[in-house]
């Protein structure tokens, strides 16, 4: 068995360590190259990656919390896909721990659409559209924050 589909090893408090880590390093990542040039609303890449991880793992950490199984949140159903995450948390009551407005769902969907297609990976050329940084930190922290929570992590313990 792979020991990261072994819920004895991955908890929903390690997937929240982890998620934390993730957005730790995305505003480090932010810190050392979001200055530069080119940068004023958009993050650069790697940032997003990291922000992107930081929630996929805010979530599955949520959904394993609530039940679903490691071998679900790995499926092809899940996979790296935050809207869908999104949405199987939401059926399984975070609305009760964080509410997400309009622009939230809309920052996660731009970032989905790059983040679920390895598009943060590997260079596409062409047109793309990027989620603005503010709005995007603003709602890693909403989930964070009210997931971390629920599940027992506490960042600074």
């Amino acid at each position: 068995m792979k020991t990261h589909l072994d819920p004895q090893k991955t908890t929903p408090i390690g997937l929240a360590r982890y998620a934390c880590d993730y957005y730790d390093a995305a505003m480090a990542a932010d810190d050392a190259l979001g200055d530069r040039p080119g940068y004023e609303f958009n993050a650069p890449i790697p940032v997003m990656y990291l922000v992107g991880q930081s929630i996929e793992l805010c979530l599955k950490s949520y959904l394993v919390f609530k039940g679903v199984s490691l071998v679900d949140i790995k499926s092809k159903k899940y996979g790296h896909d935050l809207e869908a995450c999104l949405t199987k948390a939401e059926d399984m009551n975070l609305s009760k721990l964080v509410q997400l407005d309009a622009d939230d769902r809309k920052i996660l969907r731009v970032l989905n659409r790059l983040y679920s297609t390895k598009q943060l990976n590997y260079i596409e050329t062409g047109w793309k559209e990027f989620p603005v940084f503010g709005p995007l930190e603003t709602l890693c922290e909403k989930l964070l924050e009210a997931i971390c929570l629920a599940v027992g992590y506490h960042k600074d313990a």
